[in-house]
């Protein structure tokens, strides 16, 4: 079956993605305290007391290029060992988006009755323009930032750009098992030059930060890195891609580009030394990885909703500043769980109930139990 899932999958079980899990946690965390730390009016009221903490946060806390990362890593053990062809595609297409698409559109319910409730309270770098209907169908179908629109809610942009890397890559793997018949790298023949004319083109150039291309390094590295640690063949992939990394913050600096990497090194330590598979699973790193997904969709809601009730009753002191932070942050922990448990987990059951189709004889076939699931790697 083209959804199979990869035997080397099976044999390591669920371990050696409890660094996986832990990498999610962190990042999610801190690209939660870097919205914190950046809207107003809660961060700028708790300045006095939490200004250094904050800075730091709102300049060193994106941690959207550690989830391409892990992505890519995970999408390639999820999806490489698998026999692709234009059937397997279109069920993975429409997959795909019951993943992403439903918990991400019930994200966008959740905004708009709180943008409603603080529009005459908050900023309107916070709450927006009010939206229109062209813009919530852009919304629905991951096009806003292509086609110009503002985003619904801090982090939408994430969505759209996982959803689009991860077509690029099941469409690569196509041309692998149909022109190529499996016996053309066409990952590699294709991966190697998008990743040099990204990272000294395109990634230069926020401009083209609503396409899939400039954020391909960081995604590659994470299929190169799966590449490198299951395969003899392509161990010298992972410093070759190195060596470019370097060469591109050599040719222009970029913060980014140095953290990907470095989450890129760890990444591949620890699942080429096997330490993956003896991770400790810590039950509060390990929750948060599990609803990293929620989080990252809820918590600019609820930030929102506090700062509105903080701003509607004048509680506007420091002290007062970092109270609505910290519960900002309880609740959307709080609200993460409820969601993850009735939105996104429903959805991941829409998901692994879709057909899918055999690739050798184009027959539908349900989704087995013990598919691998991979973890959906999204949080800027």
């Amino acid at each position: 079956m083209i959804f199979q899932t990869p035997s080397h999958l099976l044999t390591a079980g669920n371990q050696p993605l409890q660094f996986v899990i832990a990498l999610r946690a962190v990042a999610a965390t801190l690209i939660v305290w870097h919205h914190f730390a950046i809207y107003p009016p809660l961060a700028k009221w708790a300045a006095p007391l939490w200004g250094g903490v904050l800075d730091w946060l709102a300049q060193h806390a994106r941690t959207t290029q550690v989830f391409f990362v892990v992505g890519g890593y995970v999408m390639a053990r999820s999806m490489s060992g698998r026999s692709w062809n234009l059937r397997g595609f279109r069920s993975f297409f429409v997959q795909r988006y019951f993943r992403l698409g439903l918990p991400y559109v019930g994200a966008i319910a959740m905004i708009l009755p709180i943008y409603v409730l603080a529009r005459d309270w908050l900023p309107e770098q916070v709450v927006g323009q009010p939206p229109t209907l062209p813009q919530l169908l852009a919304h629905l179908l991951f096009l806003q930032g292509v086609l110009g629109y503002e985003q619904l809610s801090a982090g939408l942009w994430f969505v759209c750009i996982n959803f689009q890397l991860g077509l690029v890559y099941a469409a690569i793997l196509v041309l692998r098992d149909t022109i190529g018949q499996g016996r053309v790298d066409f990952v590699g023949l294709l991966g190697w030059p998008l990743l040099a004319f990204s990272l000294f083109h395109f990634n230069l150039d926020d401009g083209w930060d609503s396409w899939w291309f400039y954020f391909f390094p960081y995604f590659f590295l994470g299929i190169v890195i799966d590449r490198s640690v299951r395969g003899e063949a392509y161990k010298l992939e992972f410093w070759l891609c190195l060596l470019l990394f370097v060469g591109a913050m050599t040719f222009e600096w970029r913060w980014r580009l140095l953290s990907a990497l470095v989450v890129g090194l760890l990444l591949f330590v620890v699942e080429r030394r096997g330490w993956g598979a003896l991770w400790p699973q810590v039950p509060l790193i390990s929750w948060l990885g599990r609803i990293s997904f929620s989080l990252f969709l809820v918590h600019f809601p609820v930030l929102v909703l506090v700062g509105t009730l903080w701003t509607r009753f004048d509680w506007t002191s420091p002290a007062a500043g970092v109270t609505g932070l910290l519960v900002a942050y309880g609740l959307s922990l709080l609200v993460a769980e409820l969601f993850h448990r009735f939105v996104e987990q429903p959805a991941a059951w829409i998901y692994r109930r879709e057909p899918r189709t055999d690739a050798e004889d184009g027959t539908l076939r349900p989704t087995a139990k013990e598919d691998f699931q991979a973890p959906v790697v999204n949080a800027r």
